[in-house]
C-alpha cells in the first residue's frame, strides 16, 4: 500500500488497498486533495459545468442524437471499465436496446429473454435458465415496498450490469470461450443485485416491523463472519426469513465460482462495501463522504471482479477515485424522499459542505487528476451528469431545492437550462423499465413469510387501535405485554392469506383477525403458568405470569377473550346477523371444552401419571390443542361469505393436519434447537408427552411428513387460490425456529 502522507493527487489505489482500514485511510487522502483542488481551479470546475450545460441545450438535435449512443458507451467504458473511451465501441448492444425488447407480459422470463437475444453467448444456457429462476424466486420473496419501489429493477440493472461488462471483457473471443466466461458470471451477477435489494433495500432501509432487530442484528453477525473468513454460516443459525436464506444461498454461489482463497480481494471489497452500508444505515457515519466514497467505488470493484478475467492496479486507481460521482447525483435525485423518510445525506444534512457544488466540482477533479485532463472523459463524465440531472431538473420542485446550496454562476446557467428539456439515460432507462415491469405480483403469488412480514405493521396497528393501552391501567400492561414481543401474529396472518384467496377485504374481517390474536394469547398466558407448564420465556422474554404475577396474568388471559368475543360480534356490520350468530358458536364451541381446552388438559394429564401414551393420544392432543385455533381463525370467513358445508369440512381438514404439523415440528425443534433460536424454553417439553418422547426423532419426521401430504392435498381440493395456505404448512414443517 501506498502512504497516503507520501501522495500527491488522487491516492493510487492498489488491490491490496481494498481491506477497510486500507481503504478509509486512502479515501480520506483523496477527498482532502479533491478540497484542496476544488478550492484552487474554479475555472476548471466553472469550464465542467458549462460543458454540461452545452450537453443539456444540445438535447434533441439530429446530431445530439447520433452521437448519444457513441456517449454512453464512452461513458460506460469511463464509470465501469475505468478504461478511456472508445475502449469498449466493438459491438456490444446498447441499454436502449437490451430494453427495447422486454416483453413485459413475461414478467421475468421477459428481461432474461432480452438478455438472451442480446447476448447471444447464453443463450440455451442452463445458466440462464437458473437466472430465470432466481429473479423469480427473488421477486416472490421481496418485501411488497421494495418490489412497488422498483427493487427488481434495480436487481435487473446491477445483473445485466456484470453481465455487459463480462461481455465486453470476451469481446473478439471464440464462441465457446465467451459462452464459458459469460456462463461462468452469471451467478455472481444475479447475487450482486440480489444482495442490493435484500441487504441496502430491506435490511437497512425497512422499518423493524419487517424483520426484527435481533434477527437483523444476527444476520449482520453472519455476514461480517462470511465475507471475513469465507466460511458459510450454518443454517441453523439464520433467522427464518426467505431473504436471510437466499442471501445464504448467494454466499455459496459465491465461494463456489470465486474461492476464497483465490480471490481475497474481492471478499475485502464486499465487506469494505457492506459495513459502510451498515455504518449509513444505523446513522454511525460522523462524515457522510467517506463511506458514499467506499460504497461507489466497492460497487464498482466488485462489479468487475465478478466480471473480468484480471484488472491491474491502473483499474484500482481509476475506478475507485472516479464513481464517488454517482452517489452525489443519486443523493440530489432522491433529495426529497430522503428527507421524507429522515435519512441523511449531504443533501439532506449539508453540514458544512455543499454538495451541489462537488456535485460538479469532483467530476471535474477526476477528468484532470485521475484522468489527466483527457477530453473525451471529460465529455463522457457531463453528458451522463447534464442527461441525469436535466431528467431529475426539469421539474420545478427539485430546481427550487437546488437553490438552497446557494449555487455559483455556472451551476446556475446549467440549472436554468433544465426547464423543458427532460432526457434520460440508457441505464436509467433499465432500472425504470425492468421496475416497472417487475412492480407488481399477484399477493397470492409470494411466499408465505414475506406475506406475513409485510402485513405485521398493518396487524400490529390493528391490535393497538382495538385495544389502546391506556396509561396507568396494570390490566392493560399486563395486555399489552403479552401482545408485544417477538409475536408472529400467524393466526390473524393465515386469516389474511385465506381472505385474498376468496378475495375478501380485509377492513371486513378485522374483528375476527383481532380476535384470533387475541385468543391465542390468552391461550398462551394460561399456557404458561406454573399450575399448568411453568414455562418462564414467551416471545423471546420473560413470561408474562414472571414479570406480573400470576392474578394478573390469569385476569389480563379472561379480559382478552371476553373482548375478543365481543369483537366476533361487531361483523354483523359487515355480514348478515345470522352468519355472525353461527360464527360466534362455532368459535365458543371450538375454543370450548370441546375443543382448545379439552387439549391443553390432555396436555396436562397425559404421561404425567407414568403410564403408557400411544402416537394416536398426542395427535388428538395436537389436534385439539393446535389445530383448532388455526381453525378458528380460518373457517369464520367461509362461514361468513357463505360457502358450502363440503368446503368448509374441507378447510377444517386442512386445519387438523396444518396444526399437527405445526406441533410435530415444533417438538422436533424443542428437541434439536436453542433456548435463543426458539424464543422460549427449549427442552421444556421432554417432561411431557411429545411425539420425539414416545415415538423418536425419526417417526417425528416420517408423521410430519404424511400430515403435510394431506394439508397440501386438502389445498389442492379447494375451488379458490389456496397457494398461501400451502405454503404456509409447508413452512410449518420446515422452520428452523
Amino acid at each position: 500500500m501506498s502512504d497516503p502522507a507520501d501522495t500527491r493527487g488522487p491516492f493510487p489505489f492498489r488491490q491490496d488497498d481494498l481491506p477497510e482500514s486500507r481503504l478509509l485511510a486512502g479515501v480520506a487522502h483523496t477527498l482532502a486533495d479533491f478540497r484542496t483542488w476544488s478550492d484552487t481551479h474554479p475555472a476548471l470546475v466553472e469550464r465542467y459545468t458549462d460543458r454540461c450545460t452545452a450537453q443539456v441545450l444540445a438535447a434533441g438535435s439530429r446530431r445530439r442524437r447520433d452521437q448519444q449512443q457513441a456517449r454512453e458507451v464512452a461513458h460506460f467504458s469511463v464509470f465501469n471499465l475505468a478504461e478511456l473511451p472508445p475502449a469498449v465501441t466493438r459491438g456490444l448492444p446498447s441499454v436502449r436496446e437490451v430494453l427495447a425488447g422486454i416483453d413485459e407480459r413475461r414478467g421475468v422470463r421477459g428481461v432474461v429473454g432480452t438478455l438472451a437475444r442480446h447476448l447471444p453467448a447464453l443463450r440455451g444456457s442452463t445458466e440462464l435458465d437458473w437466472l430465470a429462476a432466481r429473479l423469480e424466486h427473488l421477486h416472490r420473496i421481496l418485501p411488497d415496498t421494495v418490489v412497488r419501489a422498483g427493487g427488481m429493477g434495480k436487481v435487473v440493472r446491477a445483473t445485466t450490469g456484470v453481465l455487459l461488462i463480462a461481455a465486453h471483457e470476451t469481446a473478439g473471443a471464440d464462441p465457446g470461450t465467451a459462452r464459458a466466461h459469460l456462463a461462468g458470471v452469471v451467478r455472481g451477477a444475479y447475487g450482486f443485485g440480489a444482495a442490493y435489494a435484500i441487504v441496502d433495500d430491506t435490511l437497512h432501509d425497512l422499518p423493524g416491523d419487517h424483520l426484527p432487530a435481533e434477527h437483523r442484528e444476527r444476520l449482520h453477525e453472519l455476514t461480517i463472519k462470511g465475507l471475513a473468513t469465507g466460511q458459510p454460516a450454518d443454517p441453523a443459525e439464520l433467522p427464518d426469513h426467505p431473504l436471510a436464506e437466499e442471501l445464504h444461498a448467494v454466499h455459496g454461489w459465491l465461494l463456489d465460482a470465486y474461492p476464497f482463497d483465490e480471490h481475497r480481494h474481492l471478499y475485502h471489497a464486499a465487506e469494505s462495501m457492506y459495513l459502510a452500508q451498515h455504518r449509513d444505515a444505523q446513522g454511525l457515519s460522523a462524515r457522510l463522504y467517506p463511506d458514499m466514497f467506499v460504497k461507489a467505488g466497492m460497487s464498482r470493484v466488485i462489479a468487475n471482479l465478478l466480471a473480468r478475467r484480471t484488472v491491474g492496479d491502473e483499474f484500482y486507481r481509476r475506478s475507485i477515485n472516479t464513481t464517488f460521482i454517482s452517489q452525489l447525483r443519486d443523493d440530489l435525485i432522491d433529495a426529497a424522499e430522503d428527507e421524507r423518510a429522515g435519512r441523511r445525506t449531504p443533501f439532506t444534512d449539508p453540514g458544512g459542505s455543499d454538495p451541489l457544488y462537488d456535485l460538479f466540482a469532483y467530476p471535474a477533479y477526476v477528468a484532470e487528476e485521475v484522468y489527466g485532463g483527457d477530453p473525451a472523459v471529460a465529455d463522457a463524465l457531463a453528458y451522463y451528469t447534464a442527461t441525469r440531472l436535466s431528467h431529475h431538473l426539469a421539474a420545478d420542485a427539485a430546481r427550487a431545492r437546488t437553490r438552497r446550496f446557494a449555487p455559483t454562476g455556472a451551476v446556475e446557467r446549467f440549472i436554468s437550462a433544465t426547464p423543458g428539456r427532460r432526457r434520460d439515460v440508457a441505464e436509467q432507462r433499465l432500472r425504470e423499465r425492468a421496475g416497472q415491469v417487475l412492480r407488481h405480483r399477484a399477493p397470492t403469488s409470494v411466499d408465505c413469510r414475506t406475506f406475513i412480514a409485510d402485513r405485521l405493521p398493518y396487524l400490529n396497528g390493528l391490535l393497538h387501535r382495538r385495544w389502546p393501552v391506556r396509561k396507568g391501567d396494570d390490566l392493560d400492561a399486563v395486555v399489552g405485554y403479552a401482545l408485544a414481543g417477538s409475536a408472529k401474529r400467524l393466526r390473524p396472518a393465515l386469516g389474511l392469506m385465506l381472505a385474498e384467496g376468496l378475495g375478501i377485504a380485509p377492513a371486513a374481517i378485522e374483528p375476527v383477525l383481532v380476535a384470533g390474536e387475541l385468543f391465542h394469547t390468552a391461550s398462551l398466558i394460561f399456557d404458561d403458568l406454573p399450575a399448568q407448564d411453568g414455562a418462564t420465556l414467551r416471545r423471546g422474554r420473560p413470561a408474562a405470569h414472571t414479570v406480573f404475577g400470576e392474578a394478573s396474568a390469569q385476569l389480563a388471559a379472561l379480559s382478552m377473550i371476553s373482548s375478543a368475543f365481543g369483537l366476533v360480534a361487531q361483523l354483523d356490520r359487515a355480514f348478515p346477523a345470522r352468519r355472525v350468530t353461527a360464527v360466534i358458536d362455532y368459535v365458543g364451541t371450538v375454543l370450548g371444552p370441546a375443543g382448545l381446552c379439552r387439549g391443553q388438559d390432555l396436555d396436562l394429564r397425559l404421561g404425567r401419571d407414568g403410564g403408557p401414551v400411544s402416537p394416536a393420544q398426542i395427535i388428538d392432543m395436537y389436534s385439539l390443542k393446535t389445530s383448532t385455533a388455526i381453525e378458528a381463525s380460518l373457517v369464520p370467513l367461509l362461514m361468513l361469505a357463505g360457502h358450502p358445508a363440503e368446503q368448509i369440512d374441507l378447510l377444517k381438514r386442512y386445519a387438523h393436519h396444518a396444526g399437527v404439523v405445526f406441533q410435530l415440528h415444533d417438538d422436533v425443534l424443542d428437541a434439536t434447537s436453542s433456548t435463543a433460536l426458539l424464543g422460549k424454553d427449549a427442552g421444556h417439553d421432554t417432561a411431557k408427552a411429545n411425539i420425539v418422547r414416545t415415538c423418536g426423532l425419526a417417526e417425528a419426521r416420517r408423521l410430519t411428513d404424511a400430515h403435510l401430504a394431506e394439508a397440501i392435498a386438502c389445498c389442492d381440493r379447494l375451488p379458490f387460490n389456496t397457494d398461501l395456505l400451502a405454503c404456509a404448512v409447508r413452512h410449518f414443517a420446515t422452520r428452523r425456529h
